[in-house]
């Protein structure tokens, strides 16, 4: 037996101990090991190792089950590929458990699998091998519909995979969409938003027939004319998959646009702030193409810009010198009385700033237009009341000098080259904010 093997066998027998400072020392020693670069396992302490560090999980002490959790980190490139293979197949089946710190402690072992498995060509085998294995138990786990808890952690794990190794799953992202989509409709929130973000990952590397078949879905179910709380979750995934999806949502626009325009209409100021989050998306990652929707969006986000139906700013004056008048009136006042922070106005109006920034950066060709409209309603809404809204329209109003300061430098110096003798001409951009500051 080596020294190395010895050294090892040792810590395995000092983690069985009843004292939970020794199994909490031989683990830490156990780490130390593998974290050494020139460590090398034959099969049998492979084994022995694999199988003590799984059965730690299950410890009474936290401490330990912890520092066995962070041993596999270093051990997922130390062993060969059936005990990662063992590893992984432990590490699901305890995420189906009845005890809820196995299935805690069970979930952070397999985030932190995922996390080591290479992604060189050398070790690209492995890599497949195993989150083949994983997605296809994670998928079951999907379907458990009787535990939500159950279903939240495949959804963190699978959305982790995606981000990391959506490559690796090419063959399962058909499947993986089938079992995603579903979950949209969860009475639970969380599990909807999870489901958007483990999406959000797959598009990038799904062919363009799988992004057509999520949109088309989104499209067909919000044609249906769903509850408001659902028609959120798919405008939200609709803006999600926008951004992680790039170019290829352009084709779609046609379809996608009166669809979300639609559904600024309803009197729900979480559902258009989502709709201008989509909106923003898209200039954000087809800006030609939502060339001929462009004056349909200015349009609304000007409309939307100063929604604050529970403040009047042509008051304030009067509010000033009324002041003593409603202090004497407050007694009066009911517990039920509407207060601002049921107020959620201030998002919409946030998110349509937000969108006419991004339309900002990404048509400067429609400069001298942006003065005409977008210029003087920012200007107009340096009064806002709320500090964060305000920040934003500050924000909005600095991209748009910017980008008429780059557009002021380009064409002085066309002018300057032209003909060195003529005073240099002004850029209408610039003639134009100086009319209006």
């Amino acid at each position: 037996m080596s020294n190395v093997s010895y050294h090892i066998s040792n810590l395995l027998e000092k983690m069985t101990s009843t004292d939970k400072d020794f199994r909490f020392m031989a683990t830490n020693d156990l780490m130390l090991e593998l974290q050494k670069d020139s460590i090398k396992l034959d099969e049998d302490s492979e084994r022995r190792v694999v199988t003590m560090l799984l059965k730690l999980l299950e410890d009474k002490n936290g401490e330990v089950q912890n520092l066995a959790v962070k041993c596999l980190a270093p051990l997922v490139s130390k062993v060969k590929e059936p005990q990662v293979e063992t590893m992984v197949d432990t590490l699901c089946s305890n995420m189906m458990s009845d005890k809820e710190q196995l299935r805690d402690i069970s979930s952070m072992g397999l985030k932190t699998v995922i996390t080591e498995l290479p992604l060189s060509s050398s070790g690209l085998t492995l890599t497949i091998s195993v989150c083949k294995k994983i997605t296809s138990q994670l998928i079951g786990a999907m379907g458990k519909q009787e535990d939500v808890s159950v279903q939240l952690e495949a959804l963190d794990i699978l959305s982790d995979m995606l981000g990391r190794l959506s490559g690796a799953l090419v063959s399962f992202h058909s499947s993986l969409l089938s079992s995603l989509l579903p979950q949209l409709t969860s009475p639970r929130m969380a599990v909807r938003k999870r489901s958007i973000l483990a999406l959000g990952n797959l598009v990038p590397c799904c062919s363009p027939a799988l992004f057509s078949q999520l949109t088309e879905h989104l499209l067909t179910e919000l044609a249906k004319g769903p509850p408001t709380s659902m028609t959120r979750t798919y405008i939200q995934c609709l803006a999600t998959i926008s951004r992680q999806g790039g170019h290829r949502v352009g084709e779609h626009l046609e379809k996608l646009i009166p669809m979300v325009v639609k559904f600024t209409g309803v009197e729900d100021d979480e559902l258009r702030e989502y709709c201008f989050q989509a909106f923003e998306a898209f200039l954000h990652r087809c800006p030609k193409e939502m060339s001929p929707h462009v004056a349909t969006v200015t349009q609304l986000c000007l409309k939307f810009m100063t929604f604050d139906p529970n403040y009047n700013y042509d008051d304030e004056e009067e509010e000033e010198e009324d002041s003593m008048d409603i202090e004497d009136g407050l007694d009066e006042e009911t517990e039920d009385e509407y207060s601002d922070d049921d107020d959620m106005s201030w998002k919409v109006r946030r998110s349509s700033i937000k969108c006419l920034e991004a339309m900002i950066n990404n048509r400067r060709d429609l400069l001298l237009s942006f003065y005409s409209s977008i210029c003087p309603a920012l200007l107009a809404r340096f009064k806002e009341r709320e500090e964060n809204v305000r920040a934003d329209v500050f924000a909005a109003f600095s991209t748009l000098l910017r980008q008429t300061r780059v557009g002021s430098s380009h064409h002085g110096l066309i002018t300057a080259g032209s003909d060195s003798g003529v005073s240099r001409e002004e850029e209408p951009a610039v003639t134009m904010l100086k009319t209006q500051v």
